[in-house]
């Protein structure tokens, strides 16, 4: 079976890019042939030249040393004027066309919202539907769609909150027409979906995004750049003001009234030169840049506590990283990371991304009673343990090779 895998761009920060790369990985553990179709970008900068794209003879150029670790075909893209730093792909029905001739593509998967890719596709996918119908063409590709549909726009700025809710009006009815299976992430996001007459039959569920990865590096050592503190929270993501850097500052301020208390910020952004220059100000916020996946597992498994202030985070999957690990974990309303976090059991919900007040009064409840914060972990173990984005793929595998596409 051949697979691919199409996301606005590459990233190992970013949860709605980055699910992508867990997902390929996840499929060619099980030895499925996998792809990442994408933009020429990673992080928001170009890592192929798109003048060499652009000459390229059928509009891609296959990497496989890719940055983003996984055998990548980057297309011809360019960057949206709304919202800020979205891509676009271009002219992406002929290239999926000359991608199924070349690889004889089975599955087409495409995850996110609120981009031209999904429509893309859902034309491409019609048409191959009606060309079939008329015996031009033996079969098409199944067609999975992953919305990653989260309506909290309020911390948008009004253009691009308005623009979400325009696409909403006028792509998702069509797309979901169009997709053969529908991929949630839990109940609520089906409940968001049912206003557009979704078929329930098309819709499965799976909170498995746990990076496979993860498996292999559990045995990892304290990070070097925390070992002067007695203990340590944490937050791995991209460093940037929708994921509002400004709160994590002032954790830092407030833990130092602790006692030998860090905040770790692990990552890559535009605000990352912003978090340094305050780093450099207050020792106890530490901040790792860019790092690879070991460190990011080493900076999560000794974590006392994760953390995510995000004014909006449409996957949410880092906490499913930190649950694995058995480490609790507080997250902002605006991240889909509260859907997977039972408050006050394996974690808490914070009562707005502004929340340090109630973020840090739970540290320090915590360091009061070890107890509580054991407690915590190993419901935070037990509960994402079976959910690691292998058992995601096993499941989207099972719905595909179950169901035969629509003509």
């Amino acid at each position: 079976m051949n697979i691919a895998v199409v996301a606005p761009q590459s990233s190992h920060w970013e949860d709605l890019h980055r699910a992508a790369l867990v997902l390929v990985k996840a499929l060619k553990r099980l030895g499925r042939k996998t792809w990442l179709v994408t933009s020429v970008y990673h992080e928001g900068r170009p890592v192929v030249d798109p003048q060499i794209v652009e000459k390229s003879e059928n509009g891609y150029v296959e990497i496989e040393a890719d940055v983003a670790g996984v055998p990548t075909i980057r297309v011809l893209s360019m960057k949206s004027l709304t919202p800020p730093g979205g891509v676009v792909l271009r002219s992406f029905g002929k290239i999926l066309s000359t991608l199924q001739e070349r690889y004889s593509l089975d599955v087409v998967v495409v995850i996110a919202s609120f981009w031209n890719g999904p429509e893309e596709v859902a034309r491409w996918v019609s048409i191959r539907r009606s060309l079939v119908e008329l015996g031009e063409a033996p079969r098409r590709p199944f067609f999975v769609f992953i919305p990653a549909y989260f309506v909290r726009f309020t911390a948008l700025r009004p253009i691009d909150a308005a623009a979400k809710l325009m696409w909403s009006m006028l792509n998702m009815p069509y797309i979901l027409r169009q997709a053969d299976l529908v991929l949630v992430c839990c109940q609520a996001e089906a409940e968001e979906l049912k206003q557009y007459g979704i078929s329930p039959g098309k819709v499965v569920e799976s909170k498995s995004w746990v990076d496979p990865d993860f498996i292999d590096v559990e045995d990892v050592k304290r990070p070097k750049a925390a070992e002067d503190f007695d203990l340590y929270v944490s937050y791995v993501g991209p460093l940037d003001e929708e994921r509002n850097v400004q709160a994590l500052i002032k954790v830092a301020e407030r833990l130092s009234r602790l006692g030998n208390v860090a905040l770790v910020a692990a990552g890559g952004g535009d605000a990352l030169e912003k978090v340094k220059k305050e780093a450099k100000r207050r020792k106890n916020l530490v901040v790792v840049e860019s790092p690879d996946l070991k460190t990011v597992a080493s900076v999560i498994k000794h974590s006392f506590v994760g953390v995510d202030f995000s004014r909006y985070e449409p996957m949410g999957i880092r906490a499913l990283d930190y649950l694995y690990m058995g480490v609790p974990y507080a997250t902002s309303p605006a991240s889909r990371g509260a859907w997977y976090i039972s408050n006050g059991v394996d974690g808490i919900q914070l009562s707005n991304p502004d929340d340090v007040e109630g973020f840090v009064n739970w540290v320090s409840t915590l360091m009061k009673r070890p107890e509580l914060r054991d407690e915590m972990a190993t419901r935070a173990r037990r509960r994402a343990e079976g959910l690691t984005a292998l058992r995601l793929a096993e499941l989207l595998l099972k719905a595909v090779e179950g169901r035969a596409p629509r003509p």
